[in-house]
C-alpha cells in the first residue's frame, strides 16, 4: 500500500501531532512549564467570555469555542478602564 503522504509530510504532521499533545499534558499537570504552581483556575464553557488582563492594567477579551487544538477566539483588545467594566457585570 502506499502512504497517501510523502515522508516529509507525515514527519511534520508527526511534530505537529506531539506538540500538540505535549501541551495538553502541560496543561493536566496544573502548572507552568518552570513547574511553580498556578494563581488560580477558572472551569468555563463553550460559549462563556475570558478577560486576561496583563500587568500594565490592559488585556484581551476571548471567547472560549469548541476547538480542541485552539479553544480561545480573539474578541478585542482591552483597556484598563474596558476591563473594570467588565468587572462589575459579574459578581
Amino acid at each position: 500500500m502506499i502512504a497517501p503522504y510523502d515522508d516529509a509530510t507525515q514527519k511534520e504532521w508527526k511534530e505537529r501531532k506531539d506538540k500538540i499533545e505535549g501541551y495538553y499534558r502541560e496543561m493536566g499537570q496544573v502548572g507552568t512549564p518552570s513547574n511553580e504552581k498556578v494563581s488560580s483556575i477558572i472551569v468555563a464553557n463553550s460559549g462563556d467570555k475570558l478577560v486576561v488582563q496583563f500587568s500594565d492594567g490592559d488585556g484581551i477579551l476571548y471567547e472560549i469555542i469548541e476547538d480542541l487544538v485552539n479553544p480561545l477566539r480573539m474578541v478585542q483588545t482591552l483597556s484598563h478602564d474596558d476591563i473594570e467594566k467588565f468587572k462589575k457585570l459579574t459578581k
